[in-house]
């Protein structure tokens, strides 16, 4: 009850008692809060701590992985590489030609990298064309460039499995690459990086399976040369690795962007750009 006297009202002893409960109760309240946000951030903390933690140990992972894979093997080129032997300093393309073709094409890529399936789908049945009708010869070299940038080890183990597939014959070869980027994942997927993957993939390319060609994809044979050749471009680009990356004589023939010159238009552009240059070496 509220009584009036003086200059305001005045409460009684039991109103004063009810304010102080419900200032204690909010307090309560207020405190109860603070220790939820508490614990909620607490486990958010440890939740991305965590996340760090566990993609730290992946990334450990995948590149324990991709440095054990050839490690120990002494550096090799595939078969009929040119330039002739293969060194460290330049390990040499892949041919796929014939040996009197006066112009050359080279094509620098990896075996994970979407730019260059997208190029080979515009450009690789030309290139097989072109050779088999002795006008270029093509030049592959294999670099492991979405390994660097993303982890995994899909360039490399793909790669290396695919110039074991060189040793071959140029038929397997080109076979072999071909399917690759047929069946060539998403980028962020390394599938490409086991082994087994690659093995049952080349069980496709007839002839080409054998103990040997088992050994050489499971030892990582070739894996020192896809690393060198890395190198070789980084060193040719000035550190800044892009695939593919093409040439016909020593001229770039850049990729475009499909959206702005479409796929059948850069085609014709590349067969164009063939033809002078089939044309130039008489």
């Amino acid at each position: 009850m509220t009584t009036s006297g003086g200059s305001g009202p005045r409460r009684t002893g039991r109103e004063r008692a009810a304010e102080a409960r419900r200032q204690q109760a909010a307090a309560e309240r207020r405190r109860k809060q603070l220790v939820v946000g508490g614990v909620t951030l607490a486990v958010i903390a440890l939740a991305v701590l965590i996340g760090v933690l566990v993609q730290n140990n992946k990334s450990a992972n995948s590149k324990n992985a991709r440095n054990a894979y050839g490690a120990g093997q002494p550096f090799a080129a595939p078969s009929g590489v040119a330039p002739s032997p293969g060194t460290p300093a330049d390990p040499g393309a892949i041919v796929f030609g014939k040996p009197d073709a006066k112009v050359t094409v080279e094509v620098d890529e990896d075996v994970r990298c979407p730019f260059c399936k997208e190029a080979e789908s515009f450009f690789g049945a030309t290139n097989k064309e072109y050779a088999d009708a002795g006008k270029i010869q093509v030049h592959y070299r294999l670099v492991d460039l979405i390994d660097r940038n993303g982890g995994g080890q899909g360039s490399l183990v793909g790669g290396a499995t695919l110039a074991c597939a060189a040793d071959v014959g140029q038929t397997e070869f080109i076979a072999f690459h071909d399917l690759i980027y047929k069946n060539q994942p998403d980028e962020t997927t390394d599938t490409y990086g086991s082994v087994d993957y690659m093995l049952n993939l080349a069980s496709q390319v007839p002839n080409l399976r054998s103990a040997t060609f088992d050994k050489c994809a499971t030892s990582g044979k070739y894996a020192q040369w896809i690393k060198d050749n890395y190198t070789w471009l980084n060193t040719k680009l000035g550190g800044n690795v892009g695939t593919p990356d093409i040439y016909i004589d020593g001229t770039p023939f850049p990729l475009k962007d499909p959206n702005a010159v479409p796929g059948t238009q850069q085609t014709a552009d590349y067969k164009a750009a063939l033809d002078a240059a089939v044309a130039k070496q008489g």
